[in-house]
């Protein structure tokens, strides 16, 4: 008998999985989560990571104090990748280990707030953190905010360099982490016009010098365009000069093709992806595509039902049941609806909810250049309590009934097709919406 077969057979007597958990990742997709992170510790809306090909992810973005760790797949705990101790706090330029399904939820910590590179390798379980090395502010740039800046990272070799649009207006560089206005690296006279070519850079930790002198100097970018700057490392960390050269302001006409019609267009958190979806041609709500209701078609791009709603549920749109992540509108933070609210995007973010129990009225309009959703608590008179008990659905042996007086019924599954018009209606076992008359029923056939 082999050495290998033997110790298959001993860890497998012991108990011990042999399959690596190599094998069940998922090399398409990685998530950022976490109470460091913008979107918090939500499953539903983690932060996406980039694909840069070789089964790596590159995540940008500012980070806050706090733990955070890596998913899998989206809305799924148990595809936690995290590392190996508990509350380690990562230094930059340092790669750790990474562990998927690791028999401890061990998380990072960081420290200090600020803007992070974050480069995960899947194929070699490693992730590496890294602070920028320099950072643009200013009107050129964002404004003149540290928590909205632009940072510049190094490569692996520690070259940087950085390629973007800036805006005409005064530019300065931030520097070792960006976490404050010095030390950075100034013009060496007010207005250094940001031209093609090489400029000087002026390493200062004050705005004025020993002598008392004003040095903190700005550099101007005097007309809006598409830069790209390679910084000139003279070692330590430390840089002399810069680089520059210069395209003309990015032109989007035609830069956008799909089919002639009406689009709803959103930004996600950090501007890092827009976000398109046709207006909706039929329209449901629901907290998943098989526990939703389809809102009644309005005409004009409207639509409105009577949907019972519940305090505690997450709810969001959708144009399709059937593919419900990928047709999701939804907000992009949690949203109390029975207030209008044109908070409408189509992805799978956050949702809708209700401040209590009850039948609502919910209308959708997407008639003009802004949606608005809302939901009114419908209040039931007397007449229609009497009428609401005529009608009954009931689902047995694989049909659906409607029992009482009513005109016409009509059975749909959740992917909205339709199934029949009689009752009884026979069907396969599943979730079913039924409307008789002007009355919608949802109903599970076993």
């Amino acid at each position: 008998m082999s050495v290998r077969r033997f110790l298959i057979m001993v860890l497998a007597v012991a108990g011990i999985l042999t399959v690596p958990v190599r094998a069940e990742i998922n090399y398409l997709r990685l998530y950022l989560v976490g109470d460091a992170t913008p979107g918090g510790w939500n499953e539903k809306l983690p932060e996406e990571m980039v694909a840069i090909g070789n089964n790596c992810f590159l995540w940008d973005g500012w980070l806050g104090k706090g733990e955070l760790k890596f998913l899998n797949t989206r809305g799924d705990w148990d595809s936690s990748i995290v590392t190996s101790s508990p509350g380690l706090v990562f230094d930059t330029g340092v790669k750790y280990d990474l562990y998927y399904k690791h028999w401890s939820d061990n998380k990072f910590v960081n420290e200090t707030p600020g803007y992070v590179r974050i480069i995960v390798d899947l194929g070699n379980m490693k992730v590496n953190f890294r602070r920028p090395a320099l950072a643009f502010v200013g009107p050129a740039a964002k404004g003149w905010s540290l928590d909205d800046v632009i940072p510049v990272f190094a490569d692996d070799e520690g070259n940087v360099s950085w390629r973007g649009q800036l805006r005409a207006g005064e530019l300065k560089i931030l520097a070792d982490g960006a976490f404050d206005w010095t030390p950075c690296y100034n013009a060496p006279y007010e207005g250094d016009l940001i031209t093609p070519g090489g400029h000087q850079m002026i390493f200062n930790t004050s705005d004025h010098d020993q002598g008392g002198n004003f040095v903190d100097f700005k550099y101007l970018v005097p007309r809006a365009g598409l830069y790209a700057f390679k910084f000139k490392n003279e070692g330590g960390g430390r840089f002399f000069g810069m680089d520059v050269t210069m395209d003309a302001e990015p032109d989007l006409t035609g830069g956008f093709r799909s089919i002639p019609g009406r689009y709803l267009a959103a930004i996600d958190r950090g501007a890092r992806r827009v976000h398109f979806g046709p207006v909706p041609s039929r329209l449901y709500i629901g907290e998943s595509g098989a526990d939703c209701m389809e809102l009644n078609a309005q005409g004009n791009d409207r639509f409105s039902s009577i949907v019972d709603l519940r305090r505690g549920k997450y709810y969001k749109l959708s144009s399709n049941p059937a593919s419900w992540e990928a047709s999701a509108i939804s907000p992009n933070v949690d949203t109390d609806i029975t207030s209008a609210t044109s908070n409408l995007s189509p992805m799978h973010g956050y949702s809708y909810v209700v401040p209590e129990d009850g039948q609502y009225q919910v209308n959708a309009d997407f008639s003009g250049n802004i949606p608005y959703l809302s939901a009114k608590r419908h209040v039931t008179s007397s007449v229609e309590t009497v009428m609401d008990v005529l009608p009954r659905v009931k689902a047995i042996g694989g049909e659906i009934t409607v029992e009482g007086d009513f005109t016409s019924v009509a059975v749909y599954d959740v992917s909205g097709r339709f199934m029949g018009c009689d009752s009884p209606c026979r069907v396969a076992p599943g979730t079913y919406i039924v409307r008789v008359d002007n009355n919608i029923f949802k109903i599970s056939s076993r």
